[in-house]
């Protein structure tokens, strides 16, 4: 095999061009954020309510209950808004110590903090099997399935009477006891509210809060999933439909990550709800029932530049590169998923495989490095397809691998630091799912990438709204297309220097400007332009 070339934290590196730009700019958004956070949450309690908290409780087998920051990306994302507020944050008791934690501090907040964020948190607490039929019947296996296209209509769904139970016994009645913690909270403050719901656990949330608020409350929701058009959507029974429509509609802002998911949800307000007065221009629905105005938004979630940066230039990741370069080659081409078929890892390889097939120049000089964190392996369809990407994994090396060269390589497991390090040693970073929300794999990529490398983007990613263009049309293939999905690895592959250091900078550049600071403060200006409408 050729030589590798070699990246070690032994060597001094000269820093990106537009370093201390990004630098500059990141300070300029931090210092916007906080000034617009001191206007916005002045005279008012901010509740953030999510299925998932910023802090897990475990049991240690001494018998102790001891906590963890949470996971999950809108825990990551919304934690950075406790920097400029001491937010009430409200979620589910998932584990067994978080419902011990919840019940010896009954009546009182846990006070929770962790580096520079910081939080008062109240656990709603259900019987378990109401949990479960909430989470583990409606929650995932039903509309998140249903949001990520990847029901097979002739089969499924099935709605049957353990459904339909699970709907009002689970479903209901954890968004209905979601919304009693939220107004206990509100009757301990004399400020107004702002309430800020995150995503498809607490679609009907909305509805059971808006007649107990006040005229001064403000009522916003983040979904971070996809939503499909209406004919999608009439999968669903009426009233599961129906309720989850109207409830959405009693925000006073619904956000979305792209602006089709936005207009999609138009659509699906003027096919579904009688009624309903749709603005296209504005981007607004009003109900005649309640003659009550949702503002519709589009707000492209990102990345925390700065503490990523930090995190790649850590000894940690450094390790985990030096570690790599034994399994580079003199091309290399990495993707870093969890392991669920809307990521479309499967058709990623049979992708690269045509590659080899139709350009056998690449034989024993390429790499395809592949980091997967397996994902809900409860759940039959996951497991499944695990086994499938293993399969189609042996089945390339297997027809082209040597001795001496095995051309493609999985690690499993949910090692960030370890990603990242790949992410750093790419030529060509494959981001191809079916549909996702935004992927932000498509934004760390490019932001600690050492080699220039290229981005290869399929359509069905939600950031190919945002990043799209700036990557053109030849790399940002249909996920179902792997015969293009080759031919983009190809050409990403072959593209000369200059033309990957200027398609890099400007992706770098692009993140850096729409950050997860910019996500935060487009929703406070919204929410400030809504506040003084009221008067």
């Amino acid at each position: 095999m050729s030589s590798k070339r070699s990246t070690s934290k032994r060597t001094a590196k000269s820093p990106p061009t537009e370093e201390l730009d990004i630098d500059q700019l990141l300070t300029q958004h931090q210092e916007q954020l906080l000034a617009l956070s001191e206007r916005v949450l002045d005279g008012r309690t901010l509740i953030i309510a999510s299925n998932r908290g910023p802090v897990t409780f475990r049991v240690t087998p001494e018998g102790d209950v001891e906590g963890q920051p949470g996971a999950g990306g809108v825990v990551t994302a919304m934690s950075a808004i406790s920097n400029y507020a001491n937010p009430i944050w409200v979620a589910s008791a998932m584990t067994e110590g978080d419902r011990q934690r919840a019940q010896e501090t009954e009546g009182q907040h846990i006070q929770w903090s962790t580096g520079d964020y910081r939080y008062r948190l109240h656990f709603v607490v259900v019987p378990r099997r109401t949990y479960e039929m909430y989470y583990s019947m409606i929650a995932n296996p039903l509309l998140w399935f249903l949001q990520h296209y990847m029901w097979d209509a002739p089969r499924t769904p099935t709605i049957t009477a353990k459904v339909w139970d699970a709907w009002h016994q689970g479903y209901e009645a954890v968004n209905q006891a979601f919304a009693e913690t939220i107004i206990e909270e509100i009757g301990w403050t004399q400020d107004p509210p702002l309430i800020m719901l995150h995503d498809y656990h607490l679609y009907l949330c909305p509805g059971y809060l808006r007649p107990k608020l006040a005229d001064d409350a403000i009522l916003h929701q983040f979904l971070h999933i996809p939503w499909p058009g209406p004919d999608y959507w009439a999968m669903l029974p009426e009233e599961m439909r129906c309720s989850i429509f109207r409830s959405l509609c009693d925000n006073d802002i619904l956000g979305f990550h792209t602006r089709s998911y936005a207009l999609n949800f138009l659509r699906t307000c003027e096919t579904f709800l009688p009624g309903a007065d749709v603005d296209y221009g504005e981007y607004r629905v009003t109900l005649d029932e309640n003659e009550h105005t949702t503002w519709v938004r589009h707000y492209p979630i990102s990345i925390d530049v700065a503490d990523l940066r930090k995190l790649a230039e850590s000894d940690e990741v450094e390790d985990y590169v030096d570690m790599l370069q034994a399994h580079t080659g003199e091309m290399t081409i990495v993707r870093t998923d969890r392991a669920e078929p809307s990521k479309n890892i499967v058709r990623g390889f049979k992708a690269f495989r045509i590659l080899l097939e139709r350009y056998p120049e690449y034989h024993g000089r390429i790499k395809f490095l592949a980091f997967l964190v397996p994902s809900r392996t409860d759940v039959e369809q996951y497991q499944r397809y695990l086994d499938e990407i293993s399969g189609a994994a042996m089945w390339i090396n297997a027809e082209y691998g040597t001795g001496d060269w095995e051309p493609v390589e999985l690690f499993m497991g949910g090692n960030y630091p370890r990603a990242i390090a790949g992410m750093k040693l790419y030529d060509v970073l494959l981001v191809n799912p079916i549909i996702d929300g935004m992927n932000l794999v498509s934004k760390e990529g490019p932001m600690v990438n050492e080699r220039d490398g290229v981005l290869v983007l399929s359509e069905g990613a939600g950031s190919h709204e945002q990043l799209g263009e700036l990557l053109g049309e030849k790399v940002t293939p249909s996920p179902y297309d792997i015969v293009g999905t080759a031919q983009a690895m190809h050409l990403a592959l072959q593209m000369k220097p200059q033309r990957r250091k200027e398609l890099a900078e400007r992706l770098r550049r692009k993140i850096a400007e729409e950050d997860l600071t910019m996500w935060l403060t487009a929703q406070l200006e919204d929410i400030q332009k809504f506040a003084k409408t009221r008067g």
